[in-house]
């Protein structure tokens, strides 16, 4: 079982990285936040509804919800590679968003 202190910091760097990911998509139009930017159709939106299935699959689980739709179980092959790819999401939006405007970085600029 997680201790309240690890809890709390857990809560505390899924948070961060969650308003991080959505300040990514700040003063965009939809047509940039929509549009491909990797040859694999990688963009903005796509990022964010995948993690955002991710964390309603997970607290899904802990809070018995069911899902809206089917999804593997946790302990099928390479379900580890899919949570790593899952935590680099902000990373890869903070390339597409300096690939769209030149803004970067985890925290937002002063306003």
């Amino acid at each position: 079982m997680i201790d309240d202190l690890a809890k709390a910091h857990l809560h505390d760097k899924l948070r961060g990285v969650r308003d991080a990911l959505v300040w990514k998509l700040e003063g965009l139009s939809e047509h940039e936040v929509r549009r491909p930017m990797t040859p694999s159709g990688t963009n903005l939106l796509g990022l964010v509804k995948h993690n955002a299935l991710s964390d309603a699959r997970y607290s899904g689980e802990v809070f018995d919800r069911t899902p809206p739709i089917d999804l593997p179980p946790w302990d099928s092959p390479g379900w580890w590679d899919d949570i790593h790819r899952a935590t680099e999401h902000e990373s890869r939006a903070d390339i597409l968003r300096e690939t769209i405007d030149g803004s970067v970085g985890v925290n937002r600029p002063s306003r």
